[in-house]
C-alpha cells in the first residue's frame, strides 16, 4: 500500500509485526514528503526521529498523528499512543497506518485539520507563530486533552458493557 508512495522505509512484515516509534516516524515523514499530508503538524526537534528520545515526546508526536488522521477520515481510531510506544497492540498500530494511508491519499488539504490539532485559529491564514514554544505547548495540551477525552469515552463504554 505505502509502496506506491515511497521506497523507504520498507514495509516489512518484521517491522510491521511490532512497529518501533522511529519506523512510524519515518513512515509519517515519507508520507508527508510524498503527499503533503500533515504539512506543518511538526516543527523543530519533532522533525528528526532520532531527536525524539523520551516517552512523553513520542506519545505527544503520535497523539498529533492520530488526531490528524481521525479528523481527516472523520472517525475515531481505537489506538493509544502509550501502547504504541510500549510496542503493544501492533494490530491497532497497523490499523492506524492503514487509516493514515487512506487520509493521505484522499487528496484533502489537511491545513485546517493541522491547525485544529495545533489549536491555531484558522480564520486568518496569514497569521504567523512568533513563539514556537507557545505553539508547541498548545499542541501538547490539545493532544493531551484529546487523549483524555478518548480515555473517558473508553471508560464510559466499558461501564455500559
Amino acid at each position: 500500500m505505502y509502496g506506491q508512495l515511497f521506497q523507504k522505509p520498507k514495509m516489512t512484515e518484521k517491522l510491521l509485526s511490532k512497529p518501533p516509534f522511529r519506523y512510524l516516524h519515518d513512515i509519517f515523514s515519507a508520507t508527508n514528503a510524498a503527499t503533503g499530508f500533515g504539512n506543518g503538524l511538526y516543527s523543530g526537534p519533532e522533525l528528526d526521529g532520532k531527536a525524539i528520545a523520551d516517552k512523553d515526546a513520542k506519545v505527544s508526536y503520535l497523539t498529533k498523528m492520530i488526531s490528524l488522521t481521525e479528523l481527516v477520515i472523520g472517525e475515531e481510531i481505537d489506538v493509544r499512543p502509550a501502547k504504541i510506544v510500549a510496542g503493544q497492540e501492533p494490530d491497532k498500530t497497523n490499523f492506524l497506518l492503514q487509516a493514515m494511508f487512506k487520509a493521505a491519499t484522499a487528496g484533502i488539504d489537511t491545513t485546517p485539520h493541522v491547525n485544529q490539532v495545533l489549536g491555531i485559529d484558522g480564520d486568518d491564514g496569514a497569521e504567523e507563530q512568533d513563539d514556537n514554544a507557545a505553539a508547541e505547548q498548545e499542541a501538547a495540551e490539545a493532544a493531551h486533552n484529546a487523549e483524555q477525552a478518548k480515555k473517558k469515552k473508553r471508560a464510559e463504554q466499558k461501564q455500559r458493557q
